[in-house]
């Protein structure tokens, strides 16, 4: 290669080299308390949760509360959690006690009455409701999607990989701990269905004329995948003959789908 050639390389290289960096944002409080394993996220363990929540198609809202079961590790009496605005925790407790909490941006900061002892098993109740932000171009914006089918029913789902499962519920949000299973209770229009991680373990009818639909994952779960998918669905199974037994295998469609492959 001549000196000449060389140099264009080298000149391109350059080019391509410093359109690719962008200046760096400064390190700030909020992201050192959501990419950090603090100290009110270390001393707790986290084992289960039960996402138990009603929502709104009607005003794009959520509310209810999260359970929250965790081991202790060490003695602490401070624990974080996580919910980004505009979501609202409104109150947390327990053992039938209310508990006192401060919010720092992203985190929220309680104030544990109780002894936690290392070794021992406690859980706690996060109430909380709101808007959830919105996205605008799922799954690559973070946020639920509030919409409708072919036949003008409701249909939301939940997106939040990149920006965190805080977003719109409550939660440990780092990906070094995860629960080692997780109960829904996701209570949507009685002409909707939810779709939600899992096995689908039953339904209730409510007397406002709601239901709620009961999910269960028996194995560890990224908080991140958490998700609600809530739509006029159509069901359908079958049982294939697996090598160690019955597998269930089971199909939500939205039913404007089915329509339209017809």
């Amino acid at each position: 290669m001549s000196l000449r050639n060389s140099l264009i390389t080298l000149l391109l290289f350059i080019s391509v080299s410093a359109a690719g960096q962008r200046p760096m944002k400064p390190l700030t409080r909020q992201d050192t308390l959501r990419g950090s394993i603090t100290p009110e996220r270390e001393w707790w363990d986290l084992t289960f949760y039960h996402l138990n929540i009603k929502t709104d198609p009607a005003d794009s809202t959520i509310e209810g509360y999260v359970l929250i079961r965790y081991d202790v590790l060490k003695e602490h009496q401070l624990m974080q959690i996580d919910l980004q605005p505009p979501m609202e925790i409104t109150r947390i407790t327990q053992a039938n006690k209310d508990l006192k909490f401060r919010k720092d941006g992203n985190a929220w900061f309680v104030n544990l009455q109780k002894k936690q002892k290392a070794g021992e098993s406690y859980e706690l109740f996060v109430y909380y409701e709101g808007k959830p932000k919105v996205s605008l171009r799922p799954p690559w914006d973070d946020g639920l999607t509030w919409d409708f089918d072919e036949n003008g029913l409701p249909f939301y789902a939940t997106a939040c990989q990149g920006g965190g499962a805080s977003i719109w519920w409550p939660c440990k949000d780092h990906m070094y701990d995860e629960p080692d299973s997780m109960k829904f209770s996701i209570t949507t229009p009685g002409n909707l269905m939810n779709v939600s991680n899992g096995r689908l373990t039953g339904m209730t009818e409510n007397a406002d004329g709601t239901k709620t639909w009961k999910w269960y994952v028996s194995n560890p779960i990224n908080n991140y995948c958490v998700n609600i998918n809530v739509g006029d669905y159509v069901h359908f199974g079958e049982v294939y003959k697996g090598e160690l037994g019955d597998l269930d295998m089971d199909y939500y469609v939205l039913r404007d789908n089915l329509e339209k492959a017809k």
